[in-house]
């Protein structure tokens, strides 16, 4: 069934960046369909694994994933901020970005969610929850700037994140043990079957907008990839290995090779910085996420280690 589900999850990339190279589909598919998950799809799956989720599993893997989330997103951004003191305000701002947020929603979620029972997803829900906290209440600060204008746009973006909405309705829902009716789970479920499909589709369809190799010559981008993918989550494994359960010090750990997320382009285009640099970030981290970590997923679960 792993199997399977790792075919698909290639195919439907490829499906993404085909019907979008030959114009099946407009150039602002991509940017509709970004609405329709983050606002409609994200948050049925958010609601469907709280409400499958019993409340001892949710006090014990949703507290070390909230707490390590915190630390380990936090720390690269602060070492960053150090390592690039002397660079221009605006790479260092990106860097600051991409090092310790990655693209949760748009990777890690539907890639997961092909090979984790919903016990184990539940984990990476708090650690997305945790990141659009960190997003909306720090970094999108430092690119909107300080004034008392921005601040109230952040606050309302925050609190009116449907996301965020669902991860609260979803903790008092599980603690409460409230049951909804049949209609409504069934609603729930089918909306929230529709992640993977549509968040792979929209992969596949960034890829061809922003070009497959374009980043090829860029050194920065390359570097960043392979600490951000490869080195950042061995490093974490290393740690989390000896105070936290395997499965969930294995599942942590990968969500922390996330690849650059969309936001970072989003913002860029938004506010008048350059886009190169993003992009160039973007598709070999996504790339090398997806080989990687999709591989790796696939090799643990098959030997039933996750």
């Amino acid at each position: 069934m792993q199997l399977d589900g790792f075919i698909f999850f290639i195919l439907m990339i490829a499906i993404g960046y085909t019907v979008t190279k030959i114009k099946l589909v407009g150039e602002t598919a991509a940017d509709s369909l970004s609405s329709v998950l983050l606002n409609v799809c994200f948050p049925a799956m958010v609601l469907k694994n709280f409400l499958n989720t019993n409340t001892e599993h949710l006090m014990q893997s949703g507290l070390a994933s909230l707490i390590v989330s915190l630390i380990c997103a936090t720390l690269p951004s602060v070492i960053v901020y150090f390592l690039l003191r002397k660079a221009e305000p605006d790479r260092r701002t990106l860097f600051r970005y991409i090092s310790g947020i990655g693209n949760t929603s748009f990777v890690c979620i539907p890639l997961f969610s092909l090979f984790l029972d919903a016990d184990q997803m539940l984990i990476v829900i708090v650690h997305g929850a945790v990141m659009d906290i960190l997003i909306w209440a720090i970094h999108h600060q430092l690119f909107l700037g300080s004034s008392a204008a921005s601040k109230k746009q952040i606050m309302k973006k925050m609190f009116t994140s449907p996301c965020l909405i669902a991860v609260l309705l979803g903790i008092i829902l599980c603690l409460a043990e409230v049951k909804l009716p049949s209609f409504l789970t069934y609603t729930i479920n089918t909306v929230e079957a529709a992640v993977s499909p549509l968040a792979l589709l929209f992969i596949g369809m960034l890829i061809c907008r922003y070009g497959l190799l374009g980043w090829i010559k860029s050194k920065d981008a390359i570097i960043y990839s392979v600490l951000r993918v490869l080195v950042y989550p061995c490093l974490i494994f290393s740690v989390l290995y000896w105070i936290l359960p395997l499965q969930t010090a294995l599942i942590l750990s990968m969500l922390f090779g996330s690849p650059t997320p969309i936001t970072a382009v989003l913002w860029c285009k938004e506010y008048g910085r350059s886009t190169q640099l993003v992009v160039n970030c973007l598709i070999p981290s996504t790339i090398l996420y997806f080989s990687v970590m999709g591989s790796a997923l696939l090799l643990l679960t098959q030997f039933s280690i996750l």
